[in-house]
């Protein structure tokens, strides 16, 4: 309810109290008609301005439309009328001033309180008989009014503009977190759908290229009678599988990789460099005293070695891959490095992998960089706090 109250502009706040001053100036305009034996017709005038307050007034300032105007017109009517009838019912004043700057802008307002009183001002100076002494005391009187009516009017029409500046202010400025929320949703979203990419690739993908590969070795040993050689195989593809499953699972629970599980990096690693899948020789250095880092940091590292050494053996055409991690103060280093054919880095990447290494690595506050050249082979270093 707090909130909904902030976003009101001034007239919407203080409706009620300029609907209780309303009422109440014309109550005390009935009892000065009735006093003073004016009961009719006057009170029938105040009824018609009630029913156009209701009618056209209210409902044609909320709307903004031609209805707050008829009702102005009306209103200096109505009191050109009562004020012919009992000059009491200038009270009235008190209430139709205010309406005036509440209801009509700044030059228009400013119109009809001088229209107003001009009304008043010669229905007063006629019943007295036009004599330059009434003049000069109803005009003097009517200048009096207009001022009292102009300062108070335009101290209201000030309050007034200024609420509906902070009320669209606060518009525009709600508009704007509804449309950051959306901005940080889609990117919360495509954060999620481009770190799911990075974990299928690193894992999934990778898991399945090693069961072509295995069937294919066991396909070819089938055909050349070696059954040693395709039991072998076969196994090799009941344990990727399996590991693929687990893979899965991980990923479907947003849990730490299943090679991390229990076990620190270096025992990871160890697994990783010693698959026969590979198919080429990968050998692990591990350099300083290894000590635990966070969670995210160990999975970076260890998916950024998968894509790494998957790299090196699967396209580089390498004969060697060696891996080695050093721990210091800081965090760790993970360096990979081979002797194939290495690549252009100025050229447009043609796959995912190196790119989603990079940027999964920067996600943890570390640090990848990839070298090589044609005919160098390729080192890739990885820094992770």
């Amino acid at each position: 309810m707090a909130a909904e109250a902030d976003t009101r502009d001034f007239a919407e706040r203080t409706v009620v109290g300029w609907h209780v001053l309303f009422g109440l100036m014309v109550a005390v305009t009935a009892a000065f008609l009735v006093a003073d034996g004016h009961a009719w017709p006057g009170l029938a005038l105040l009824g018609i301005l009630v029913v156009g307050y209701v009618v056209l007034g209210g409902p044609g300032a909320w709307a903004g439309d031609w209805r707050r105007y008829a009702y102005i017109v009306l209103a200096i009517v109505v009191l050109g009328l009562l004020t012919w009838i009992d000059p009491a019912s200038l009270v009235l004043l008190f209430a139709l001033y205010p309406q005036c700057f509440l209801l009509l802008e700044r030059r228009q307002s400013i119109v009809a309180v001088v229209a107003m009183t001009i009304v008043w001002n010669l229905e007063l100076v006629a019943a007295d008989g036009w004599s330059l002494g009434s003049w000069g005391v109803h005009s003097v009187t009517s200048i009096g009014n207009i001022v009292f009516a102009l300062v108070i009017g335009l101290f209201i029409d000030g309050l007034v503009r200024e609420s509906r500046q902070r009320k669209q202010l606060l518009a525009e400025l709600h508009e704007a977190q509804a449309e950051l929320a959306a901005a940080e949703r889609d990117a919360g979203a495509l954060a999620e759908r481009e770190r799911i990419a990075r974990d299928i690739h690193d894992t999934l993908a990778q898991g399945f290229t090693s069961i072509v590969m295995l069937s294919q070795a066991a396909e070819a040993a089938e055909g050349a009678g070696d059954a040693e050689a395709v039991a072998a195989r076969l196994q090799e593809i009941q344990r990727t599988a399996r590991e693929n499953l687990a893979e899965a699972r991980a990923l479907v629970g947003a849990m730490s990789p299943p090679a991390l599980d229990g076990a620190a990096l270096p025992d990871a690693l160890a697994r990783l460099t010693a698959r026969a899948d590979l198919g080429v020789p990968v050998a692990l250095r591990v350099e300083g005293d290894p000590r635990p880092l966070s969670s995210t940091s160990e999975v970076a590292a260890l998916r950024a070695t998968q894509e790494a050494v998957s790299n090196a053996a699967r396209h580089s055409g390498a004969q060697h891959v060696e891996v080695v991690l050093g721990y210091d103060e800081d965090g760790a280093t993970i360096t990979v490095t081979d002797d194939g054919d290495g690549f252009d880095t100025a050229a447009a990447p043609t796959g995912y992998g190196l790119t989603g290494l990079v940027a999964r690595v920067a996600e943890v506050g570390g640090l990848a960089v990839v070298e090589s050249a044609p005919g160098q082979g390729t080192k890739v270093r990885v820094r992770v706090p």
